[in-house]
């Protein structure tokens, strides 16, 4: 004989693990994402230039102010205009260990044919702030500001080698381009010599093997403090600070040479979102720090946080116009 009470015990027995069941899934989907191995943060130049000092920067303070206390180890992978950084970056597709510091090179190199990766093949997760370009000479060079640059080239456009990194084509190369060719001289004419970082570049100026270098102006800062180097002109829309307080902008020499390369950080494409929200977490901890803002001002960073969502409308529009800029400058590369 059926026996209601039974019956009703064990549909509720079995409902009950059903329910625990489910809860326990959805705990487990909605876990928090968390590293559980080493963090590599990737830098496509060698040791000492200006995506270098970023990474090692972040590196440090994320571990003295206890932002993220997991190990970080800062992997340089210079060569190819960066090209080596991203390939090896997107090889952990979806992995959320692994990120990059992200510049303007990226829009540059896919803009010019050199890089198979558009910014829609990373996984964007801040930005940190905006960085302008310098062209210095040594301390002792007969050149004394942009306009006396400009004067020599536009008499012969050899006449001046200048020293850039990473490659032809990269955010430091380019800046210079775009003030010459705003001053009515071919870039294309001119001599560019590439290095593999910055560091390598203004030793080779102050070793007399180039006439300027254009660089960011973190990479320009101890040099001039030093008083081996003089910076002649900078890229930025008004005069910066600290030991670039005296140099003219482009701008102020009756050239439209304004261009800002921005400090970004991106993951390999692909990455989940768990992981994401908690690298952008860890960005926006460090962009509220005091010690974080020094660093900026010591090396004439202009702080600027931005989410990742933010970041990526910023990079869709900034796509736009490095393309248009490298159309106009005759640097993309036919098939």
């Amino acid at each position: 004989m059926w026996k209601p009470a039974a019956n009703v015990a064990g549909m509720l027995h079995c409902l009950l693990l059903a329910m625990l069941f489910v809860q326990g899934h959805v705990h487990a989907q909605g876990a928090a994402w968390k590293p559980d191995r080493t963090v590599e943060i990737i830098v496509g130049t060698a040791p000492g230039a200006a995506p270098d000092k970023t990474a090692r920067s972040i590196q440090r303070l994320w571990q003295t102010r206890g932002i993220y206390e997991g190990p970080v180890s800062v992997v340089n992978k210079p060569g190819g205009g960066n090209l080596i950084a991203w390939t090896y970056l997107n090889q952990h597709a979806g992995n959320g260990h692994y990120q990059m510091i992200g510049n303007l090179n990226v829009l540059i190199s896919r803009a010019i044919g050199r890089s198979p990766y558009a910014h829609t093949d990373y996984t964007w997760i801040a930005t940190l702030f905006d960085e302008y370009f310098a062209v210095s000479v040594r301390a002792d060079s007969t050149l004394s500001d942009g306009k006396d640059l400009i004067a020599r080239l536009m008499k012969d456009p050899a006449s001046v080698v200048i020293g850039v990194s990473t490659s032809i084509g990269g955010a430091n190369h380019l800046s210079a381009a775009l003030a010459l060719q705003r001053a009515g001289i071919d870039p294309r004419r001119v001599r560019f010599v590439a290095f593999k970082g910055s560091a390598d570049s203004v030793t080779a100026m102050l070793g007399g093997h180039v006439d300027a270098v254009s660089t960011a102006v973190s990479a320009a800062v101890p040099h001039v403090r030093s008083g081996v180097l003089r910076t002649i002109a900078v890229s930025s829309p008004q005069r910066l600070g600290g030991a670039l307080a005296t140099v003219p902008t482009w701008m102020e020499q009756g050239v439209k040479g304004t261009m800002t390369n921005f400090r970004a950080v991106i993951a390999p494409r692909g990455t989940e979102a768990g992981a994401a929200k908690y690298w952008e977490s860890r960005y926006a901890a460090l962009s509220a720090e005091d010690e974080w803002k020094k660093d900026l001002e010591a090396n004439l960073w202009v702080w600027n946080f931005l989410d990742s969502a933010r970041t990526v409308s910023a990079i869709t529009a900034y796509a736009d116009e490095v393309d248009a800029l490298v159309g106009t400058l005759g640097l993309r590369k036919t098939p």
